[in-house]
Formats: C-alpha cells, structure tokens, sequence
C-alpha cells in the first residue's frame, strides 16, 4: 500500500515537473542585443529584425539595440544593407529577457553570379530582390507634421504621431540609408576593378588605391555610356600618376 503510494505520488511528481516544463517552453521572452560590424565593431543603427515565425519586426536603435518578443523555436533574422543576414532558432530560457549580440559580416562588392536576361541587369535583379526584402517599410509614406500646410502662429497643435516621433525619424534615417546604399551598389556595378585594370593596367594594392582615391559620383555614373565612364578613367589615371 505504501509502495503504491510512493509510486503516485512520483508519476503525479513527474507529471507536473513535465506540465511546467512545457509552460515554460512556450513562455514568451524578448530578446535583446547589439548589432555590430563582424571586422571593426561599429554598430549598426536601424538594422531590421524580423521574427519569421510570428512576422513580427523591429528595428535597431542609433546604438544598435534591438528588442523583440519571441516564443522557444522561432526563427528570427538580422538583415541590414550591404551585410549578410544572420539568424537563429531561440532556446527556452529560464529568464524572461535573453540576451543575443550579433555581428554581421559585409557582402561581398562584386554582384552574385546571374545570367543577364534582355530585361535585367545583374545590378537590377539584385535591386529588386533587396527592394522586396525591405517593401514593408519603404512603401509607408513618411507621416507630416499637423498643420503642415496651416500658416504659422498661435493654435497650431502637433500630433504625437508627427515626422518627430522616435519611429517615424527611425522610418526616414532607414530610406536616406537605403537611398545611399542602393547608389553605391550602381557605381559599383559600373565602376569594377575588372574594368578598371582593363583600362590602367593596374593590379593588386595599386588598383585598390586608385580606386579608393577616384570614385565617381553617382549622378555621373548614371549619365555616362561605358565609353565615357572608360575616358573618365583614363583621364584619372593620367591625373593620378603625376602625383
């Protein structure tokens, strides 16, 4: 009788031991962290992370912190212009706030390997892909000011929801990176160190260099045919070579 005791009262044992275990399994948690640059540490303000399994997002803030609820085994990613994205699966974790420091390692310069159909470029495949990628927040409007329109003077009221709140400035400093970022994949999809050592015959340190001293503007670059961007290289080299 005391044996059968003893043995219901441990299955009952094991029975709660195991419901909490799986409370806690499905227990949400935020998971926090920093965002940096994988070779220098610099930190990556208004990177996106995005929970894939629930589809939640969040953004990194001017220090590259980050904040977002999850359950055990959501996948979450780390995605930020110009760099590799990176992700992981969460574990269950004792504590309600987890922290996950992540370094993201920069994408190589030269295009991914696609075949050049009649209607794109590599250069515009890689556009549309990245612009796809980062749809849900390029396509809001950027919100006005109240009274945007309304003479300036007394009764002029600001809504909370204006162009200065924390996430709308968080909104427009992502476009303005975006805008940048996606300018200097074009110049670097026209101006290539192939082409580049075709024209001055440099190679190795040499062509880094003069590449880094001599980048055309975008603007430019967007107006010239290849024979121009070549003759515009050639005049640069001439120029880089008396110094």
């Amino acid at each position: 009788m005391h044996i059968s005791k003893y043995l219901s009262a441990l299955i009952l044992c094991s029975i709660m031991l195991l419901a909490v275990q799986q409370l806690r399994a499905q227990a949400q948690l935020t998971l926090t962290g920093q965002l940096t640059d994988k070779d220098n540490n610099l930190v990556l303000p208004y990177a996106t992370i995005i929970n894939k399994t629930t589809g939640k997002r969040a953004t990194t803030d001017q220090g590259g912190f980050y904040r977002i609820t999850a359950k055990p085994h959501d996948l979450i990613v780390f995605t930020f212009i110009g760099y590799r994205s990176d992700s992981l699966v969460v574990s269950a974790a004792p504590a309600a706030t987890v922290t996950h420091n992540v370094q993201l390692e920069v994408e190589n310069k030269m295009l991914r390997s696609v075949e050049v159909t009649a209607q794109y470029t590599p250069y515009q495949l890689d556009s549309i892909e990245r612009r796809n990628q980062y749809r849900f927040i390029l396509d809001k409007e950027n919100t006005h000011l109240a009274g945007d329109n309304t003479p300036q003077g007394f009764g002029i009221t600001f809504s909370p929801f204006t162009r200065f709140s924390r996430r709308e400035k968080q909104k427009r400093k992502f476009k303005e990176i975006y805008e940048k970022a996606e300018e200097q994949r074009y110049i670097d999809s026209r101006y290539t160190p192939l082409l580049v050592s075709q024209v001055t015959g440099l190679k190795g340190d040499s062509l880094q260099l003069f590449m880094h001293d001599n980048i055309p503007e975008y603007n430019d670059v967007r107006m010239m045919r290849r024979e121009d961007l070549i003759y515009w290289i050639s005049g640069k080299y001439r120029e880089w070579k008396k110094k």
